[in-house]
């Protein structure tokens, strides 16, 4: 089926029109989108995550005849070994790639879904291979055309809790729960223990370079890249907190045991929904009070009294995600090949997952980022 679309590339943010909606706890009605494509995260991804490589922004605005907006698309074009792929502006940044879809946007079939993508692509600049993920089938109760297009479901999905239940029966679903709360019982004979929700810039960024310090601890324990082989994400934190900040968005939590920070919680706001981006706690002597269970828990009955809907704790199937939640978002990919070279890419990227995949990598690996690791530390000194 043939619509009528009119499609508007834009390659930089100062282009986007002004309904493009801006961050805010309180989003401009009737329109469905995740925090993640607000005008605010997308400025914070790009000068972070945009500075890093050969990326080309394609801002996508799709309007009717009469110029209303239907559905807007943050995507990129990135060059990676000589090919040019297009995807969402993410980086994994993003737990949810999905359009904004507004009140005039249609009822999509799989045939209008295959229109407007034709659409789009023949108005973007060149491109070898086709990588969207992470795409929910519905955003905001409505479908989403691009979920429609999908050839197989993502790799991993997204999980949460929802909030209009009774607290009665969301405290009694937890996990654990007689064991959390004796070791909360526990901190409290140390030192008297404060559930802190930052308001001020001064304490936001205590509480995040805090935050930052122990998700390193956390990433070098673990042997795996962190914020020394990845400054940008680093950035997209510690720059970024000012700025969600500034519009609402943030909701930055620590735990404190006397005059210690011992564990930490970065989330973004939209509406009703409240979005866990980052965790971090402190090990050793804390390990065995599980605090980062604990400020999970103290936000979790925060968000409820607060009259929050849902508590998203985004994508990744790691086992404490699926112990807590008792919703699952299920998420799809579609991949598209368009030239020779998007061919040997997709070879080169296969190839390279099958070698992560053997058992003499998974033993190898963690040992290269120790090294890496501490060649960057001989480095500075140097």
């Amino acid at each position: 089926m043939n619509m009528n679309f009119t499609i508007h590339v834009h390659d930089s943010l100062d282009n986007l029109s002004a309904e493009w909606p801006t961050g805010s706890p309180a989003p401009v009605a009737n329109l469905h989108y995740h925090v993640f494509q607000s005008r605010t995260f997308l400025e914070v991804w790009w000068s972070t995550f945009g500075q890093v490589g050969d990326i080309r922004a394609c801002f996508v605005e799709v309007r009717d005849e009469a110029n209303n907006p239907l559905i807007f698309i943050p995507l990129c074009i990135t060059t990676r070994k000589g090919a040019k792929i297009l995807g969402f502006i993410d980086a994994d940044a993003a737990d949810y790639n999905a359009p904004i879809l507004f009140p005039r946007s249609p009822d999509w079939t799989y045939d209008t879904a295959v229109d407007l993508w034709e659409k789009i692509t023949a108005a973007l600049p060149d491109f070898d291979v086709i990588m969207l993920d992470k795409m929910p089938a519905r955003i905001g109760g409505l479908v989403n055309p691009l979920d429609l297009l999908a050839d197989g479901p993502n790799d991993v999905f997204c999980h949460g809790n929802n909030l209009q239940r009774p607290w009665e029966e969301i405290d009694k679903a937890q996990p654990y729960r007689k064991t959390l709360l004796k070791k909360m019982r526990g901190l409290e004979r140390l030192a008297p223990t404060q559930y802190i929700i930052a308001t001020d810039k001064s304490e936001q960024a205590i509480i995040v370079d805090q935050l930052l310090k122990q998700k390193q601890r956390r990433f070098e324990d673990t042997q795996v890249p962190g914020f020394d082989a990845e400054p940008e994400k680093y950035a997209f934190f510690h720059d970024g907190t000012e700025q969600f900040a500034k519009a609402g968005m943030l909701h930055l939590t620590a735990l404190k045991v006397g005059d210690e920070i011992v564990a930490t919680l970065w989330g973004l706001v939209q509406a009703k929904t409240y979005y866990a981006i980052m965790i971090g706690f402190e090990g050793d002597d804390w390990a065995k009070y599980s605090v980062g269970r604990i400020i999970y828990y103290r936000t979790l009955e925060w968000l409820h009294k607060n009259g929050f809907e849902y508590m998203d704790l985004g994508i990744g199937n790691e086992p404490w995600k699926l112990e807590h939640c008792d919703t699952t978002v299920p998420l799809s990919k579609m991949t598209s090949i368009i030239s020779w070279k998007g061919r040997m890419f997709m070879r080169r990227l296969q190839m390279m997952e099958h070698l992560r995949s053997t058992g003499a990598w998974q033993k190898l690996r963690p040992l290269k980022w120790t090294v890496l690791r501490t060649l960057r530390q001989w480095r500075k000194k140097d």
